[in-house]
């Protein structure tokens, strides 16, 4: 019997005006995600997200990305994985077409003002095809929610940021690259569903002073 916990994560995203006058570009963002157990009390785990993100002002597809995986559950508190990455940037001259091997710990942090923090930490050995270097970086991510009252709302923050170990021939940066930041409420739907309306700040660093960031509304369901 296969134990499964299905994650599918739906994400619209509506990109506003950005709020410090740096050109922003209205995109939607798709994913679907599945974790669980492999068998019914098995502590290897299963790992598989899909992405389709358009291009900016939401014209057609721009970048595409399938990520499976396998993990081990080594205790209660930390979960390390380890999969494969294709991805697909779409754009007017060749396609840029990435292979990714990465790997992760997942892991609950500490109670905090009430509400739960987890984390993870997740290591990319980036491949792009037509070129020779390798692009290693680190994407940390937290994520923290606290009920709200005795309701089936609750309240969320999370932020994930991108650093580069090393700079390459297909344009990867050493140091800071990127940073995604969340902050809105989930609603318990039912047991086993959740959905989460959060404002997404994503800010880039393009280099030599060609920095980006835009605001989003991002709409997440979770079965």
């Amino acid at each position: 019997m296969i134990h499964r916990h299905i994650r599918l994560a739906i994400l619209a995203l509506t990109l506003l005006p950005a709020a410090n006058a740096i050109a922003g570009d209205e995109q939607t963002w798709l994913a679907i995600a599945t974790t669980g157990s492999i068998t019914q009390d098995s502590k290897w785990m299963y790992w598989f997200d899909g992405h389709a993100r358009s291009r900016d002002d939401a014209n057609g597809l721009g970048v595409s990305i399938i990520r499976p995986g396998i993990g081990y559950k080594v205790s209660s508190k930390l979960t390390l994985w380890a999969g494969y990455g294709r991805i697909v940037a779409r754009r007017d001259g060749p396609d840029a077409q990435e292979n990714r091997v990465w790997q992760q710990a997942t892991y609950p942090v500490m109670a905090l003002f009430g509400g739960k923090l987890s984390g993870r930490t997740r290591l990319e050995q980036r491949l792009i095809e037509g070129a020779d270097d390798t692009g290693h970086r680190i994407r940390q991510f937290f994520r923290w929610s606290r009920p709200i009252g005795g309701s089936d709302w609750s309240w969320l923050v999370a932020n994930e940021t991108f650093i580069g170990f090393n700079s390459t021939d297909f344009g990867q940066q050493s140091g800071y690259q990127q940073n995604r930041a969340f902050a809105g409420l989930a609603l318990q739907v039912a047991q086993g569903k959740r959905l989460e309306v959060t404002y997404l700040n994503n800010h880039l660093d393009g280099g030599r002073g060609s920095d980006s960031t835009n605001n989003n509304i991002s709409l997440a369901l979770f079965f």
